[in-house]
């Protein structure tokens, strides 16, 4: 009997281990839709609220990252460099590819096909006058060409909404200044106070 208890507990054991539950790519990926991601503005009456510079930001952050795992997949297709290359620096305000060269590096040494962004977490301290740098911090999902994760990372972006007046009309464009691993900060200055 006690055998038979035995046999059983360990084949139920080992019937959950298999079945552990591994997180998968479920997003939407399609290599065309991305190649026409551009950094276009914004009109003013569509970042009328937190919200809603927090779905701009979530959508900002997808397309780099989307552009950039559609460039590393690539990266022996020239003519694919040559055209997703220039609209990954469109998102940068600094003309300067060090930082975009990083996040390449970081996914082609982990073979990421796919990207997800999560758990978006905007300062609240951040200034609400244009042409400020703000921050946010993020999740970003890696996944394999299996659509299998690779990893969750934890990260942060400083970024810009720049002020570009057209024609009778307020429009904000988006700029990355940087994008980096979170980082935690031990400051020991007090913010002040802000006017």
């Amino acid at each position: 009997m006690k055998i038979r208890f035995l046999f059983v507990f360990l084949f139920g054991l080992a019937l959950i281990w298999s079945c552990k539950h591994e997180p998968v790519f479920q997003g939407e990926h399609d290599p065309e839709m991305i190649k026409t991601y551009r950094n276009n503005s914004t009109p003013v009456s569509k970042m009328d609220s937190l919200a809603s510079v927090n779905f701009i930001t979530k959508q900002k952050l997808t397309e780099v990252y989307e552009l950039m795992s559609l460039y590393s997949v690539n990266r022996n297709d020239t003519v694919m460099r040559n055209i997703l290359f220039p609209q990954i620096k469109s998102y940068f305000q600094e003309k300067d590819s060090l930082n975009i060269q990083r996040l390449l590096k970081e996914m082609d040494s982990l073979k990421v096909n796919y990207t997800e962004i999560r758990g978006l977490d905007l300062s609240k301290k951040d200034s609400l006058i244009p042409d400020s740098i703000r921050n946010v911090n993020y999740w970003v999902r890696y996944y394999s060409k299996d659509k299998k994760l690779i990893d969750s990372l934890p990260k942060s972006a400083k970024y810009v909404l720049k002020k570009e007046p057209k024609k009778f009309k307020h429009e904000f464009i988006f700029y990355f200044e940087d994008l980096n691993d979170l980082q935690e900060t031990k400051d020991t200055i007090s913010s002040g106070v802000t006017q």
